[in-house]
């Protein structure tokens, strides 16, 4: 019955494997055009994409949410997303598992992994930070499969059910900071997928992007740690930084206080998300809140919106907030 069908028995029933079905509703993989359309329009004429949780959306106990974000290797914990969880778990309705899924963005294995993990039923609602393309093939795999999602971060074209957040408002409020208390020489410390965070910053600053000295950097203390160095020994006149994260805003200030130059006497230093440790540091780190909690909160809301009804909701911006600390 096609109620009861999942991933395999689909597969079986129209002569392909599990791995080319999830490749043909992730929009990702090695499969031809042909092969997709078959796949798809045999799902339509079986009932299979309406199947996969429509048997767990009714159950109070049934299916699991999976929280989907790429996964960056640091060997350091992302407080990012830690911090978002913490707003996801205090919301969502805990009579389904919470499942915490990072995926490897360059392993199509691992992608094809998380994809089959909605295809076979276990899912009956997707939480997906964006961003990347694998990211973008999760997405359209619950738009096809009908699975109720929530997207964090910039949503794909004509998409609903997406909590973003404004990284290059916050980012022109840094840059505004630092050029109203007298600071002259700016420098930006990047990170991921945060261009916009470069612009923002020039914008508030009032110089082109290229007057912005730009440290290539990372999502952890260490690229922080080694800016630090390189500002030092080459490039002693700027006197103020936005970091990525804050993670890096921690690890440039702890290589700037051993090199002797003082903060923020010497450099003014501000940071990016306002994760719980940036107020604990000392010196407590400026910040640019993204409120990552409530991301998280708004996210779990969006979902559980879903599960009552409300299939498509209209998108959320969360609001970021510049945090002045002692670190400016």
């Amino acid at each position: 019955m096609p109620g009861k069908m999942d991933i395999k028995s689909f597969a079986e029933a129209i002569g392909v494997s599990a791995a080319t079905v999830s490749r043909a509703f992730g929009g990702a993989g090695r499969i031809s055009e042909g092969t997709r359309k078959k796949v798809l329009e045999a799902a339509e004429k079986m009932g299979y994409h309406a199947s996969f949780h429509a048997k767990n959306l009714g159950s109070k106990h049934g299916g699991s949410i999976a929280f989907f974000y790429p996964e960056l290797y640091t060997d350091e914990p992302d407080y990012f997303i830690n911090e978002i969880v913490i707003g996801i778990n205090r919301t969502l309705n805990h009579d389904r598992l919470f499942k915490i899924t990072p995926f490897d963005e360059h392993d199509e294995r691992l992608l094809a992994g998380a994809r089959e993990q909605m295809l076979d039923g276990r899912v009956s609602g997707a939480i997906i930070i964006s961003g990347t393309a694998g990211a973008s093939s999760l997405i359209s795999l619950a738009q096809k499969a009908r699975i109720p999602y929530v997207i964090i971060g910039k949503s794909t074209p004509n998409s609903t059910n997406t909590i973003d957040y404004d990284n290059e408002y916050g980012a022109t409020l840094a840059g505004r900071y630092f050029r109203e208390t007298g600071r002259k020489s700016p420098a930006y410390i990047s990170g991921h997928l945060d261009r916009p965070k470069k612009r923002g910053f020039a914008a508030g600053f009032g110089v082109e992007e290229t007057q912005i000295l730009e440290i290539q950097g990372g999502a952890g203390f260490k690229y922080g740690y080694q800016a630090a160095e390189t500002i030092y020994h080459k490039n002693r006149d700027i006197d103020c930084v936005l970091c990525a994260n804050d993670i890096i805003a921690i690890g440039f200030i702890k290589r700037a206080t051993e090199l002797g130059l003082a903060i923020p006497q010497d450099i003014g230093v501000i940071g990016f998300d306002d994760i719980a440790i940036a107020k604990n540091y000392m010196p407590a780190i400026s910040t640019v809140s993204l409120h990552l909690r409530q991301l998280g909160v708004s996210a779990g809301e969006m979902l559980e919106a879903q599960f009552a009804g409300i299939p498509k909701i209209p998108n959320e911006v969360v609001r970021c907030d510049l945090i002045i600390r002692e670190s400016t």
